[in-house]
């Protein structure tokens, strides 16, 4: 993609600049309109550095919380969405970067929501908090952003799961919300203020595994139409880098469909065994989900450091955890024709450009947007009733078959600007959303920011 010009300082936040003046150019956008585009993402952010919490061991720590709201190209009733992420490497900058990558990924797979994303920055590693101090700092979040600011609420932000986050985590933010609504410190109103609540209290089933499963659909959808290298073994090998909800539920989803897991990681460690990881060793929850942080030493295979099971042999790579695990320093290593990308941003911009020419990528911006399509059809499903032990929920049977159809008929429309502009899917990701989002600008804004005719 041809060097726009600089306007920030920050790479990544440059880089997604650059590609969505280069689809404005091919596609013929008014300048204008891209202008907005890039423009809105500094409009709406907010930190609060204040909250300070007691341990569990009477020590107090201190958290800073952000969030950062990019661009509602839709009608006024369509809310910001974006997930809460709480790790100790959140930062403002790169929060900018997912909230604005989200305006596009929700285009992409014809979601109508503005993008946001929120984070809390801890002290530790999330590892390092027990279950009631993660409450107690949700808490805290809650209240500044429902109760003090009123940006959480089911027509403005709507915020889910992310990195550190879980569906208990929401629940607590949903609870929240309701009981200031019943208090009447803040308006309330029908809808959900959150998605990726657990399904007993209202939310959708079938979320947890959404942006996995919406990952695979999108997978197998290509092999079918023969868009991505022939894999010359029946039961496909795939390495999965990293075993949060996302990575997690990959790993049970890919196995159920005939792929064989070789190797996964997560912050203890990496396990590799070329026979077959047996899923039944990997780490636990009480409720028998996988542990994400849970040790990897009773699981049978070579045992390696997190960050290079990367490089070992597969024919499917699938980063499902941190941003930039794939650089310049180690692409070479990687023998996978395949990556999946299920992460936010785990191939950096050089690496990405080098990878392509040996290897097919499936892109973040488009492969992991089955998370938020689920949350699309929790939220409008809410919004009849106040109080969500009424909600119409659908079932599980339903939203696999629905995202299915949401994911196919994605890949379908980014495989097709694919071949008219002759990009990869990357760029035709971006390519399918900036056309969306320009037309839904120019409808909603044109009259007032269209520049006067001379």
């Amino acid at each position: 993609m041809p060097t726009a010009k600089t306007r920030t300082s920050e790479p990544l936040l440059q880089s997604l600049f650059e590609k969505v003046e280069w689809a404005g150019k091919l596609l013929e956008v008014p300048d204008w309109v891209i202008e907005q585009e890039i423009k809105l993402y500094k409009c709406h952010e907010l930190t609060v550095g204040k909250l300070r919490l007691e341990m569990d061991d009477g020590t107090s720590e201190r958290f800073s919380a952000t969030v950062v709201l990019h661009c509602q190209p839709y009608y006024h009733d369509r809310p910001y969405k974006g997930g809460i992420r709480l790790s100790n490497t959140v930062t403002p900058s790169f929060l900018r970067v997912l909230a604005f990558e989200m305006t596009f990924k929700c285009a992409v797979a014809n979601i109508e929501f503005g993008g946001g994303k929120s984070g809390i920055r801890m002290e530790r590693p999330i590892n390092q908090y027990s279950p009631r101090e993660i409450t107690r700092i949700i808490e805290a979040f809650s209240e500044v952003f429902i109760k003090e600011h009123r940006v959480i609420s089911p027509r403005y932000y709507v915020p889910a799961t992310d990195m550190g986050t879980t569906s208990g985590n929401m629940d607590v933010i949903h609870g929240k919300y309701w009981e200031e609504a019943k208090n009447g410190t803040i308006a309330g109103g029908t809808g959900t203020a959150v998605t990726g609540r657990t399904v007993k209290n209202g939310g959708s089933p079938g979320r947890e595994e959404a942006t996995a499963l919406g990952g695979l659909i999108v997978l197998e959808k290509l092999r079918q139409l023969g868009d991505m290298p022939k894999l010359k073994s029946k039961q496909p090998t795939v390495v999965v880098q990293g075993l949060g909800q996302v990575g997690g539920n990959f790993v049970k989803l890919a196995e159920e469909r005939g792929y064989k897991v070789v190797g996964v990681s997560n912050i203890t460690g990496a396990v590799y065994n070329k026979d077959g990881i047996d899923i039944s060793e990997l780490p636990k929850n009480s409720n028998l989900s996988i542990n994400p942080n849970g040790s990897l030493e009773n699981v049978t295979g070579e045992h390696l450091l997190s960050q290079d099971i990367i490089t070992k042999p597969c024919d499917i790579l699938v980063p499902a955890a941190m941003e930039n695990v794939i650089t310049m320093e180690n692409h070479r290593g990687i023998s996978a024709k395949v990556i999946l990308e299920l992460a936010n941003h785990p191939t950096n911009e050089n690496a990405h450009r080098e990878l392509t020419k040996r290897a097919y990528v499936v892109p973040d911006i488009f492969a992991n947007a089955g998370g938020v399509s689920v949350s699309f059809w929790e939220w409008s499903l809410s919004l009849g009733h106040p109080r969500h032990s009424m909600q119409i929920q659908q079932t599980l049977e339903e939203v696999r078959a629905n995202l299915t159809a949401q994911m196919e008929d994605a890949t379908n429309q980014v495989l097709w600007y694919a071949k008219k502009y002759d990009t990869d899917l990357r760029g035709a990701a971006w390519l399918k959303a900036t056309q969306l989002i320009a037309e839904r600008l120019q409808m909603k804004h044109g009259d007032r920011w269209a520049p006067r005719q001379k």
